[in-house]
């Protein structure tokens, strides 16, 4: 279950390209490897979305540069962000398309509103891709680690959305502090828990755009088996 290529691509690659590229490495990095690219890319990066990816979330536009179709690797997951552009020549496992207006040369607010959507897009594609959206066997995993008594009563304490020590779990549970380790281990390779250390004690809490989004599948699952599968 290796992480996906995920390109982002654009008419230039000088804008909401490289905000997605930027924007997936600052916070979906851990699950995918990012691209970017333009069908016809420009000289250099748009100065004002350089200069606001610097400002307002610290990211190093040194990393940052139009290129062309012919740069990318092979790719997992096309996005494309809108203006018509097509890519028929580039293959892919899956293509999706955000439809984004540019906002070159549109100010400041266009475009802080444009990296804030984009933000929540990347964010909602991690989740996809750890859900296992995009790869059945990571589903199944999810599922299998989903599938224990003790596992769902630590999603059920956690889903108020509070940060929970494991003291305060195992309060609640009746197995020793071992059996916990092992439970959230498996909770957290499925991307469904995310933990922090503080002291001697592990703090953990939902990812629910993760849980969010494994629901999701299964509802699309069960509606296209019913499709397929009308009962008599």
């Amino acid at each position: 279950m290796g992480k996906p290529v995920v390109a982002f691509v654009c008419t230039h690659n000088a804008c909401r390209s490289q905000i997605a590229e930027a924007m997936a490495h600052l916070f979906a990095g851990d699950v995918m490897l990012v691209r970017s690219a333009g069908t016809h890319p420009a000289k250099s990066v748009d100065p004002d979305a350089s200069r606001l990816l610097a400002s307002e979330y610290g990211f190093d536009i040194a990393s940052l540069e139009p290129k062309s179709l012919t740069c990318l690797p092979e790719v997992d997951i096309l996005i494309t962000m809108g203006c018509g552009v097509e890519c028929p020549s580039l293959s892919a496992m899956y293509r999706e398309d955000w439809g984004l207006e540019d906002p070159t040369g549109k100010g400041d607010d266009a475009l802080l509103q444009t990296m804030r959507v984009i933000q929540q897009r990347v964010i909602g594609l991690r989740a996809r891709i750890v859900a296992g959206e995009f790869n059945r066997e990571r589903l199944a995993s999810n599922l299998k680690a989903l599938g224990d008594p003790n596992r769902l009563r630590i999603v059920e304490l956690l889903w108020a959305g509070d940060e929970q020590c494991a003291c305060n779990l195992l309060a609640e549970l009746e197995i020793s502090q071992p059996t916990l380790s092992h439970h959230m281990a498996a909770l957290r390779d499925a991307g469904i828990v995310r933990a922090r250390k503080d002291g001697r004690w592990m703090h953990y809490r939902l990812d629910h755009d993760v849980l969010d989004a494994i629901a999701a599948l299964l509802g699309q699952s069960i509606a296209y088996r019913a499709w397929e599968d009308p009962v008599e």
